[in-house]
């Protein structure tokens, strides 16, 4: 699929939106009856590679766009709130660095969850390659898990089962938990070195730092991605970034800035 020895040029950041969450989302210890709200960040990852441009993650679904009250009647109510604009559409997101879908190599699906795969149906025309866990595709038929543009059953998928290295600097770690397919990404760039992209296996840099539990499909398993990715970071002194930490998104490289 890709050169073994490809070269990733520059990894991208773009911003992509933001949510308002209930804190408990990011700190369960907290417990579901804190009102606090907390501003959660959303970015999706674009690599400028010497075998072309891979997509990590897509960003929202559209069911979002200008309407941050989707929840509303929903058990969701008051807990989760999307903010989503039109600059934040998938094919606009990909205009800033002048890109259009069809000029995507490859797309990589870290999970099936609303605000990280809801620009998918964009590759359904173009069957670009979507790399998924085995056990995320379990999900595409539950109604309750994200809104359907997230779970498209007509993609290109190719599917990896596990740590998967793609290419020399760019290795898929398995961390499932948040979801059951998660998957976070280990990235060696050309210029800036490793990056370990945690996406949902760390929100934050308080649970990353200080094993704050957080919110999990499986806690438990949660607990040990989180563990995982730990050590990788430590092994290969690399610089994580968060999933959705308000304060390290303020002082972050973004487009066109890059890693």
């Amino acid at each position: 699929m890709l050169s073994k020895d490809l070269i990733v040029n520059k990894l991208y950041i773009i911003p992509a939106g933001h949510g308002m969450l209930k804190e408990f989302f990011f700190n369960t210890n907290l417990g579901a009856d804190n009102p606090e709200l907390l501003y959660s960040p959303l970015c999706i990852y674009l690599l400028d590679t010497s075998d072309g441009p891979i997509l990590i993650d897509t960003g929202f679904a559209e069911v979002f766009l200008n309407n941050p009250d989707f929840y509303k009647g929903t058990p969701l109510e008051g807990a989760l709130y999307m903010y989503m604009e039109e600059d934040h559409r998938l094919p606009n997101l990909l205009k800033r660095a002048g890109l259009q879908p069809k000029d995507i190599k490859l797309v990589i699906a870290t999970h099936f969850h609303s605000d990280h795969s809801g620009g998918n149906p964009y590759f359904l025309e173009t069957q670009t390659p979507v790399l998924v866990q085995q056990n995320e595709l379990t999900i595409l038929d539950d109604e309750n898990y994200s809104p359907p543009a997230c779970r498209i059953k007509g993609l290109n998928y190719q599917v990896i089962d596990g740590d998967y290295q793609l290419c020399d600097n760019i290795r898929l770690i398995s961390t499932p938990g948040h979801s059951p397919g998660h998957q976070s990404v280990l990235i060696n760039t050309a210029s800036s070195g490793y990056v370990l992209l945690c996406i949902d296996a760390a929100l934050t840099e308080a649970n990353f730092r200080n094993n704050v539990p957080y919110s999990a499909a499986d806690p438990e398993v949660a607990a040990e991605s989180l563990k995982k990715i730990q050590a990788i970071t430590a092994e290969h002194n690399a610089f994580p970034i968060f999933g959705h930490d308000e304060k390290q998104a303020k002082g972050i490289k973004v487009y066109p800035e890059f890693y």
